[in-house]
């Protein structure tokens, strides 16, 4: 496939608008970074290059080595070829890092990937990344067992008790949480529910063997799907709700294995709910080697200290839902307001949020669930452009 034109770096360099109508104001630009580092002080690993590109800026991943694109894949949404067409471009573009997870797209995803990835000879030139997507529900499937043979007035009286925690923790007050799609606020209320099961009548350790081998299973099947014999990157949890249930033995000693067994190189959770909360307390933890969350223009101001004093621990960070904050029917006119004022210029509001989350250093990189060309080129037109942002 043959590159678009113009190039990115003769995309910046004019005022007028590009095949989709970017254009920024010369007075932003401060020039690239093209191998932009952690500033973590802890102990990296030696740089680790793949598909560098000329008109690609890269981080690394905390302290893994890992020097990602700032613009990485997201395949959430992929359903067929054409996804993977649009990839390709980004490829060509010096996109280095694809994340999947058995969860996107019913597997869809996870297949689409293992045959692009057999196909293209490139799994040596990306990091791959996946997710043990279902371990929660694995977890909820068990203490259910619990919570259905307990008489209806407990039922009730521990619904009630998790509703009351969520309460006052101010979990879902605002500036704190952000509803990215529907029935996303049901998760926490059931991860509650699930923690005072198996607090007040056990479970973890009972079901431990159980568990492990269901993580275990699900890992080997999405290596399966994607034509692979390791991932770079592990998350697990994917999209937990409370900061408690990362203290679970199952998770930290899987992942070990894992990584004794070379199956993963790296161990990460994500997360959309409680994003403060569960980032300290994977901090605090110490054995995740990164993370990924929302981080957007609604979020940041409870997440950038943490975000800091992650990346001082040598912890990769990964943006996500960094333009969906701006981009939903319900979205506040003040939200685009502060995103205007902070990236001023003639781009669509897409560029501009990502543009504005990569402006913060202790960031590894921003994923985008690019799924046509012309997505391609807008969002990854933005890496490695420096700005002065106002404060706001």
């Amino acid at each position: 496939m043959k590159k678009p034109e113009p190039s990115r770096r003769t995309f910046f360099k004019g005022t007028a608008a590009t095949s989709i109508g970017l254009a920024v104001a010369p007075h932003l630009l401060q020039g690239k970074t093209q191998a932009a580092t952690s500033l973590s002080p802890a102990k990296a690993k030696p740089q680790e290059w793949r598909n560098k590109q000329p008109d690609m800026a890269y981080r690394m991943y905390g302290a893994s080595g890992m020097m990602l694109s700032e613009v990485v894949q997201g395949t959430a949404l992929w359903k067929d070829e054409s996804y993977v067409k649009a990839f390709e471009l980004g490829y060509e573009r010096g996109v280095n890092f694809i994340d999947t997870s058995p969860a996107y797209e019913n597997g869809q995803a996870e297949k689409l990937v293992g045959a692009y990835l057999k196909r293209s000879g490139n799994r040596d030139n990306l990091f791959v990344s996946n997710k043990i997507s279902f371990y929660d529900e694995y977890l909820t499937q068990l203490s259910n067992c619990i919570l259905n043979g307990l008489p209806s007035e407990k039922q009730a009286s521990l619904k009630k008790e998790a509703r009351e925690m969520i309460a006052e923790r101010g979990i879902l007050r605002p500036g704190h949480h952000f509803l990215y799609w529907p029935k996303q606020e049901e998760k926490i209320e059931t991860t509650y529910i699930r923690y005072l099961v198996t607090k007040r009548y056990g479970g973890l350790k009972k079901w431990k063997s159980d568990i492990k081998k269901r993580m275990r299973e699900l890992v080997d099947n999405s290596l399966k799907a994607t034509q692979t014999d390791h991932f770079d990157l592990l998350y697990c949890p994917h999209g937990e709700a409370m900061p408690e249930m990362l203290e679970d033995e199952n998770i930290r000693e899987t992942l070990e294995e894992l990584k004794e067994k070379g199956l993963i190189r790296f161990a990460a959770l994500s997360m959309h709910n409680d994003v403060d909360g569960l980032l300290e307390q994977a901090i605090d933890l110490g054995f995740y080697d990164g993370a990924m969350f929302a981080y957007n223009i609604g979020n940041h101001a409870a997440l950038d200290r943490l975000i800091y004093k992650a990346n001082t621990k040598g912890m990769g960070i990964i943006a996500m839902k960094v333009a969906r904050i701006i981009s939903m029917e319900d979205t506040p006119q003040w939200r685009i307001d502060k995103l205007n004022t902070a990236i001023v210029g003639d781009m669509s509001k897409h560029a501009k949020a990502y543009l504005w989350a990569l402006q913060n250093p202790n960031i590894s990189c921003c994923i985008s669930d690019m799924i046509t060309p012309e997505m391609v080129i807008e969002n990854t037109s933005v890496a490695g452009i420096k700005v002065d942002i106002p404060h706001i």
